[in-house]
């Protein structure tokens, strides 16, 4: 199929992504190049409670169609500092991807391999994803009462991103929490079939997944 017939046809799947869409996207988090992170010397240290975890929503512009799953914490710290959330670290282990909108086993298992694969996390190569927290201020909307500064690395890219969050310090103990918010997949170069000898149909499968993943955020920490 020639050049031209290939940019029509991408073409019409641009004006369908127009009129479909899977419904009200969350806001997307602010995303920049990546920060400096400085050196946090006087502070309290938390140390992450198991259970904390990300949840996450994929999904098609075109169709009704997505998927919902979580990504366990693998480890992190944070750094208080007269009662205030300065800095800190959480590793995501990529490993853990699930779906939990799949009933059946063998269609789970299926979607979650080709999440963890080359098609687009690579888990195999870069096992954990990190976020490393760069400042907080209060900010407060609706849903949040501060906003977290960051920087975000999957697949070996490093970006800032900046979203509202729910951060409370008390009686030894950190619940951070994020309502719902997207980023672009592509700015880590998480894309389906990423390559110049892509199929068409390779090519219009990412075009059909839409470039947003929506996450939300609940971990807890401890300094006891």
């Amino acid at each position: 199929m020639n050049k031209m017939k290939k940019i029509a046809i991408l073409a019409a799947a641009a004006i369908i992504a127009v009129s479909c869409s899977n419904g009200t996207k969350a806001d997307e988090a602010v995303t920049g190049e990546a920060q400096e992170v400085e050196v946090i010397t006087e502070a309290t240290d938390y140390e992450l409670v198991e259970g904390s975890y990300l949840k996450w929503r994929g999904f098609k512009s075109f169709v009704d169609w997505d998927h919902l799953g979580t990504i366990g914490v693998q480890s992190g710290t944070f750094a208080v500092s007269e009662g205030q959330l300065v800095g800190g670290s959480i590793t995501i282990d990529m490993n853990s991807i699930a779906v939990v909108s799949i009933k059946d086993e063998g269609k789970r298992g299926y979607l979650e391999g080709h999440l963890k694969s080359q098609d687009f996390f690579l888990v195999d190569t870069f096992p954990t994803a990190v976020f490393e927290i760069i400042k907080v201020r209060e900010e407060a909307t609706d849903e949040a009462s501060s906003v977290v500064v960051g920087n975000l690395t999957i697949r070996g890219i490093t970006n800032s991103i900046e979203f509202p969050a729910n951060v409370t310090v008390e009686a030894g103990t950190i619940q951070f929490t994020a309502p719902t918010f997207s980023i672009d997949r592509t700015k880590w170069n998480v894309k389906y079939h990423d390559s110049e000898d892509a199929t068409i149909a390779e090519t219009l499968k990412e075009d059909l997944i839409d470039h947003s993943i929506e996450l939300t955020i609940n971990v807890s920490a401890t300094n006891a």
